[in-house]
C-alpha cells in the first residue's frame, strides 16, 4: 500500500533541487573514494530511505561501519552507523562545499578510515548543473515547504518503481545517480541490437536541462525510430530530441490529489510496455500483471 504525498509542480522547486543536488555529492564522494568499486559505478550511488526519510549512501566498512546521509529537509549532512543511528551530524545552511568536505573528513578519521582520498567527482561542464555553490557560496536552506514538495517525487516514485522491479524479470535494484539525481531501475531484456543490450530505463528526474520541472520517464535502448512512436496513457508524451523516451512531467499531474497516483502508475505501465514492445520483446513475458 503506497502512502502517496500530494504532489505539487511549482517553480520554486528549482532551487531545492540544486540545493539537494549539490548536498547529495558528499555522498557521492565518499563511495568514490571508500566504498568497495563496482563495475556499473553504483557504489558512488544512493538511494532513498522511506523509513527514515533520508538520501542515504552504501556502507564503507571501517572499525566502526558507517555510510552518510542527507536530511532533505533541513538540508543537513550525517553520518549514520549500520542500525542507522546517527554518529555526527552537520546542517549546511551557511556552509560552504569545502566546509562539509573538510567536517566530513574529520568525522570519518574519528571512525578510522583514512579520509584523504575523498573528493567531489568531476563531471562533464555542459551534464551537471551550475550553481553559486560551486564558486564558493553557502548553502542556503530553503523553505521546508518547498524542500518537502520535491522530496515527494522521490517518496512516491519510490514505492512505484519498486513495484515494477518486484514483478518485471531483470529489473536492477534502484539507484539515484549522483550525476543526473535522477532515481531509477534499468530493465535489461534478452538479446543485442547494433553491438548493445536491449534496455528500458524507468525512473523518475527532479528536474535538468531537458524539463525544469520534475518528470518521469521510461526509455528504451537502442533508441527506436520515430517514426509511429505509440500512444501513451496518463497525459504521456515522447521525447525525442538528444534522448528517446516517454515522459510525463510534473505540470502534467492533475491537482485532485485521489488520482495522482493512478495517473502516474497508467503512464509508466503504458510507457514500459511500449518500450519493451519497441524492442522486438513480447512485454507479456516480462511484466507480471500488477492490477
Amino acid at each position: 500500500m503506497i502512502s502517496w504525498k500530494t504532489l505539487t509542480a511549482s517553480p520554486s522547486l528549482t532551487e531545492s533541487r540544486l540545493q539537494l543536488h549539490y548536498a547529495i555529492q558528499f555522498i557521492a564522494a565518499t563511495g568514490a573514494a571508500l566504498a568497495e568499486p563496482l563495475p556499473d559505478y553504483s557504489h558512488t550511488s544512493l538511494e532513498w530511505q522511506p523509513d527514515l526519510a533520508l538520501f542515504t549512501g552504501v556502507f564503507i566498512r571501517s572499525q566502526q561501519s558507517f555510510r552518510i546521509a542527507i536530511e532533505p529537509i533541513r538540508l543537513t549532512l550525517m553520518v549514520l552507523d549500520q542500525q542507522n543511528q546517527t554518529i555526527a551530524s552537520l546542517p549546511l545552511s551557511g556552509k560552504r562545499l569545502t566546509d562539509g568536505l573538510d567536517w566530513l573528513k574529520q568525522e570519518i578519521a574519528n571512525l578510522g578510515k583514512n579520509a584523504d582520498a575523498i573528493q567531489f567527482l568531476d563531471y562533464p561542464p555542459d551534464d551537471f548543473p551550475d550553481h553559486a555553490i560551486a564558486h564558493g557560496a553557502p548553502f542556503q536552506s530553503t523553505a521546508d515547504l518547498t524542500l518537502s514538495a520535491l522530496v515527494n517525487y522521490y517518496a512516491n516514485t519510490h514505492s512505484l518503481i519498486q513495484a515494477i522491479v518486484n514483478t518485471t524479470a531483470k529489473a536492477s535494484a534502484m539507484h539515484i545517480w549522483p550525476h543526473h539525481f535522477d532515481m531509477a531501475s534499468l530493465i535489461t531484456l534478452p538479446g543485442m541490437k547494433e553491438g548493445s543490450p536491449l534496455t528500458v530505463g524507468v525512473g523518475v528526474s527532479p528536474g535538468d536541462t531537458s524539463y525544469n520541472e520534475p518528470y518521469w520517464y521510461v526509455s528504451p535502448y537502442p533508441y527506436p525510430e520515430l517514426t509511429n512512436l505509440p500512444a501513451l496513457e496518463g497525459k504521456g508524451f515522447w521525447h525525442t530530441q538528444h534522448w528517446v523516451g516517454a515522459v510525463l512531467t510534473a505540470s502534467q499531474v492533475t491537482e485532485i490529489e485521489s488520482e495522482q497516483q493512478p495517473q502516474v502508475e497508467s503512464f509508466l505501465n503504458s510507457a514500459i510496455k511500449a518500450s519493451i514492445a519497441m524492442l522486438g520483446i513480447d512485454a507479456a513475458e516480462w511484466i507480471e500483471d500488477r492490477q
